[in-house]
């Protein structure tokens, strides 16, 4: 059935020589689509390069480029000595350029080339600092940096919008609909230098000095850092395995004015908060005339099924702000961020523009507006959403083999780090501080759980990373963690 579900899917397949794209833009556009619609199923094999070459009256070679791109994409796998074979867990989206149209031609062939990996810095596992930098598509970026200002736009030059480039803007606010269900426009847009900018900005435009501020704990230091730093009291409520809750935050206090929470995925624990919870909270913030802060961090990495949409989605209430980072999805060194705001809050954002030291530099916000519309972005994050399942399963698999006595962890939905939770024998021996200070002598960097904790903690466990390493060398990292930890 499978097989003749794939045929007749295939014999829809119509290519004009006479139109504006060329042969192989038009396959590419056009199997992705058949894959995504479902019309060729998850799993199903596709015919040889040969074959397909031979029924379109093209050249394999054109074939052949077109499997390649939507190998790279993840779309399509390729097993050895059995052919190439629909992914099982397909992406979700299909990267269009921001017209819509298909790729030309020469975008088509910088992607199909694969990247070749560039010495990688030297982490050591399991770094959580870092994403995969070696295969980020540094060709593509030079491309759309050199582009940008070879002939710069005469707007670039000018005075542009205290908001941030409008084109950059523009391709988020896109991406936040497509990928997140967040139905924003460009005007509510701005951009930042990175999460700290974003709560100084929101403090600046919703709280005054004094106001306290509920935030989560275990949690984001820097968070913390950012909320101390504008002079608002943080009141750190604790996390449950469905993530913040808004009923036990209250018992602690009262009168919060806000809330900064990260429900898509939790830092550092990775639970995900429900649909009931996200209602509540919002419930709060429209009742209080208080705000609700959406951290979404590293969200984007899912590796199954869509990205969950944001709190902000949810709500047709005007007390959400969004805010999101690329540092995590790109590389930290970029400093790019952005802040979505309601609507009805854009007339006092603008009015406190004079008196805010805005920080997002504007070399490279053109750049990253050509990379997110030409698609180059979308095929990053699906390329990396794949390599990191891997990673995730890599690392499982090592602590089961060598370590399932002294960590207990479960596998995540998304995301670049696992906690590990010391196993009771081993937390009876030593807490996480002390496991953490015998792996770095082992050559291994983890993070304590105790130190994202602002009060006691209440949970001993290490935090480890798998983005930033290849599977043999996370085997090797956790050989040298169970050994370490034996000691």
């Amino acid at each position: 059935m499978t097989k003749a579900r794939t045929g007749a899917a295939l014999l829809s397949l119509s290519l004009d020589r006479d139109g504006a794209d060329t042969l192989q833009a038009q396959l590419l556009t056009q199997l992705r689509r058949l894959i995504l619609d479902r019309m060729i199923a998850p799993g199903s094999k596709l015919p040889s390069s040969r074959t397909l070459a031979e029924e379109l009256s093209v050249s394999r070679v054109t074939v052949s480029a077109v499997i390649d791109q939507l190998i790279s994409e993840g779309y399509l796998e390729g097993r050895a000595r059995s052919g190439v074979y629909v992914e099982a867990e397909l992406p979700d989206q299909l990267p269009e350029m921001q017209s819509g149209a298909a790729p030309h031609v020469d975008q088509v062939r910088s992607d199909i080339k694969p990247e070749k990996a560039l010495p990688s810095a030297p982490l050591q596992p399991f770094d959580t600092s870092s994403p995969e930098l070696t295969l980020f598509p540094y060709r593509q970026w030079a491309r759309h940096h050199d582009q940008t200002w070879r002939r710069p736009d005469a707007a670039l030059l000018s005075r542009i919008d205290p908001f941030g480039w409008p084109p950059l803007r523009e391709a988020i606010a896109d991406h936040l609909r497509e990928w997140r269900g967040l139905p924003c426009t460009a005007e509510q847009v701005f951009i930042t230098s990175g999460v700290v900018e974003a709560i100084g900005l929101i403090a600046a435009v919703t709280l005054n000095e004094g106001d306290e501020v509920l935030t989560e704990e275990p949690g984001y230091a820097v968070l913390n850092r950012a909320v101390h730093h504008n002079r608002l009291v943080s009141v750190p409520s604790p996390v449950d395995q469905q993530g913040f809750d808004i009923k036990t935050a209250l018992q602690m206090t009262p009168r919060a004015k806000a809330a900064i929470v990260t429900p898509s995925r939790h830092y550092p624990l990775g639970v995900t908060m429900p649909l009931s919870r996200r209602l509540e909270l919002i419930e709060w913030a429209v009742a209080r005339n208080a705000y609700v802060i959406e951290d979404d961090f590293d969200s984007e990495y899912r590796f199954q099924g869509k990205p969950l949409p944001a709190m902000m989605s949810v709500s047709n209430q005007d007390r959400v702000i969004y805010v999101g980072s690329f540092s995590k999805v790109i590389f930290s060194a970029l400093r790019l961020g952005f802040v979505v705001f309601p609507k009805s809050m854009l007339p006092k954002v603008r009015s406190a523009l004079p008196q805010i030291d805005q920080q997002a530099s504007l070399m490279l916000q053109p750049v990253l507006a050509r990379f997110m519309q030409s698609g180059d972005f979308a095929i990053h994050i699906r390329r990396m959403r794949r390599l990191y399942a891997k990673r995730q399963a890599a690392v499982l698999m090592a602590i089961k083999l060598h370590a399932a006595d002294l960590l207990i962890v479960d596998p995540v939905p998304a995301g670049m780090h696992l906690v590990a939770m010391l196993a009771p024998d081993l937390q009876s021996r030593m807490s996480d501080t002390e496991a953490v200070e015998r792996a770095k002598s082992a050559g291994v960097t983890v993070q304590p759980l105790s130190s994202f904790f602002v009060g006691p903690p209440v949970s001993q466990g290490l935090v480890i990373g798998f983005a930033g390493f290849s599977e043999e060398h996370l085997e090797k990292g956790v050989r040298a963690l169970a050994a370490a930890l034996r000691v």
